[in-house]
């Protein structure tokens, strides 16, 4: 794994943390986007769900878009999961703009939001989604 892959999952395994997540035994963390998307195929395929997924733009081999997009490809058409009920997916990303959102959206992102994600950030979008008491 490159020095800067090791930063950032370090870096979201601090922040994880401190926002109150068990990240041994509630978090699966992935480098690249078709990893991301094996994990959720692996997981569902075998009755485990996700209550949320947060996916880097940039990802190698496979970015973030297309990794949602294939994510909600297959709960929807294999798993026949209604989307209410699917995990909610947050993309993350250094870019700004307007058009990074929609690209997000039109994939089946919930949320996008911007790097640097900061504990309070963090906090927030898990409060939004259910994950952490408020």
């Amino acid at each position: 794994m490159a020095d800067d892959e090791e930063f950032c999952i370090a870096s979201m395994r601090a922040i994880l943390q401190k926002a109150g997540l068990d990240v041994e035994n509630q978090i699966d963390f992935c480098i690249t986007g078709k990893e991301a998307y094996e994990h959720v195929k692996y997981a569902y395929s075998n009755g485990i769900s996700y209550k949320a997924i947060f996916t880097d733009f940039s990802m190698p081999i496979m970015d973030g878009i297309e990794a949602t997009a294939k994510i909600r490809a297959f709960l929807n058409t294999e798993m026949t999961i209604p989307l209410g009920e699917q995990p909610a997916i947050i993309g993350v990303t250094g870019h700004v703009g307007s058009k990074f959102t929609v690209l997000g959206e039109k994939a089946g992102m919930n949320q996008v939001v911007a790097k640097p994600v900061y504990l309070q950030n963090m906090v927030s979008i898990l409060e939004n989604i259910g994950m952490k008491k408020m």
